[in-house]
């Protein structure tokens, strides 16, 4: 206790900055959240997952406005985002811990024991700007579910929708500070916030370079960080090639390819490279781009201007080694049309370098084993996806270091119940909701001798 007292003190002594503030708030907020039972965090959970439903077009419209989505892809997201905080309501009644058999020594006769799970503490919130609602809900639903405050601080350039959230949030009876937005850079107000020792856990998503930053910075803490990497997807000579080609290309330019799960390589069996590379350059000149409020638009801009000329950059790289240009390739301003190049040799920095825009890697393959080979080589990822009708082939890419294995669907397949994550450089623990609240809660043994 007179540590805590101690805590608050020091916070108190600062200046009134931002992240003394919301830490103060927080704080206080601690308590009421360790105290709140189950059916009630269930409560505030799907109360504002029925709010979210009610204001759906006001938050689809503001992720427009602020981002990289169409309207159609925006309104599915809300859509999601419903759906996590249904299953953060029900997982919330279920955070259990165990009973302990002690009688499994004879010391142990006598006496039983469980455990009870525990919120962590006060949880620090990086997100991203490509899911600016859904992917904040995914961090603030399962904190809420484990008893914890938490601190959001998204993409500087999106925070509209996580506020939103948050005035939902305060309708419902969520207790004052334990859900808050703060506002600012990653350098500045994210470091503070993750570095900060009233944090007790934190979780990011985003990209590698900041992740490693931030899991310096949380050092000692737990952690989860979604990192990103590079999605491949296999195409074998037995599968369904046009449901594969469909698939393929949706997962290349949702969210004008600004996606962890973006399909940036693609990996097609000699025996129907031709006929598969004809349909993805068909069906890629199909996608519609203009205005982001149209329901007729299929893709959106980049976030920014610098991201579309990175894009162009890496792609002018892999063209300067001799890759060949399929289709798109022109940018103009945040506008990058949809890509496809072929012939990339391995030295191009698209090969092994997350491109988040939508360019996509075309390359043939001579067997199986080959196409695990080179897939093995390459660091770890998020998802791997391979479409075929055999039911043991997709067990030999087990060996490769990915988080899922996605079969006879693209990799960025994802309902929000399912673990998400990737092996060290890709992630660290998992995300989705069952695996988020028990990140975000720690087992307390209880042990009662009844002799």
């Amino acid at each position: 206790m007179l540590i805590a007292q101690t805590t608050r003190s020091l916070q108190a002594s600062k200046a009134d900055s931002p992240i003394a503030i919301v830490i103060q708030a927080a704080l206080d907020a601690e308590p009421k959240m360790d105290g709140t039972p189950a059916y009630l965090r269930a409560t505030y959970l799907e109360d504002t997952a029925n709010s979210i439903l009610q204001n759906k077009e006001a938050l689809a419209i503001t992720i427009v406005q602020e981002g990289i989505k169409t309207i159609r892809e925006a309104r599915s997201e809300v859509l999601r985002a419903h759906t996590t905080l249904k299953l953060c309501a029900e997982e919330a009644k279920r955070n259990t811990g165990e009973v302990i058999p002690f009688d499994q020594v004879q010391n142990g006769v006598g006496r039983i024991g469980w455990t009870d799970m525990r919120p962590v503490g006060l949880v620090a919130a990086i997100t991203p700007f490509n899911d600016p609602l859904n992917l904040v809900v995914h961090k603030v639903g399962p904190a809420i579910a484990a008893g914890c405050p938490v601190i959001v601080k998204p993409h500087e350039a999106t925070p509209g929708s996580a506020k939103q959230l948050l005035a939902l949030f305060r309708q419902n009876g969520l207790p004052e500070g334990a859900f808050q937005v703060i506002e600012g850079s990653g350098a500045e107000i994210g470091k503070q916030l993750v570095e900060h020792p009233a944090v007790k856990m934190v979780t990011f998503t985003g990209g590698k370079a900041t992740g490693q930053a931030v899991a310096i910075s949380a050092a000692g803490r737990p952690t989860a960080l979604e990192m990103g990497g590079v999605c491949s997807t296999v195409v074998m000579a037995d599968a369904d090639l046009e449901t594969a080609a469909t698939r393929i290309v949706s997962g290349m330019f949702a969210a004008a390819g600004q996606n962890c799960l973006h399909v940036q390589r693609v990996l097609i069996d000699d025996a129907v490279y031709d006929t598969v590379v004809k349909s993805l350059v068909e069906k890629t000149g199909q996608i519609r781009l203009g205005d982001p409020m149209s329901e007729d638009t299929d893709m959106g801009s980049l976030i920014s201007e610098a991201s579309a000329q990175r894009c162009a950059g890496i792609l002018g790289d892999a063209l300067g080694l001799g890759a060949t240009l399929l289709i798109g390739g022109e940018q103009a301003g945040k506008s990058f049309q949809p890509t496809l190049v072929a012939d990339v040799p391995t030295t191009a920095r698209i090969y092994s370098e997350e491109v988040f825009g939508p360019i996509t890697v075309i390359e043939r393959f001579q067997g199986l084993d080959q196409a695990v080979s080179r897939l093995t080589a390459a660091d770890a990822s998020l998802a791997l996806a391979i479409f075929t009708q055999s039911l043991t082939v997709p067990f030999s890419l087990r060996r490769i270091r990915t988080g899922s294995i996605i079969i006879n669907d693209s990799t960025d397949f994802r309902i929000d119940a399912m673990p998400f994550g990737g092996p060290f450089p890709a992630g660290l623990a998992r995300e989705g909701v069952q695996c988020a609240i028990k990140s975000m809660s720690e087992p307390q043994l209880m042990c009662l001798n009844l002799n």
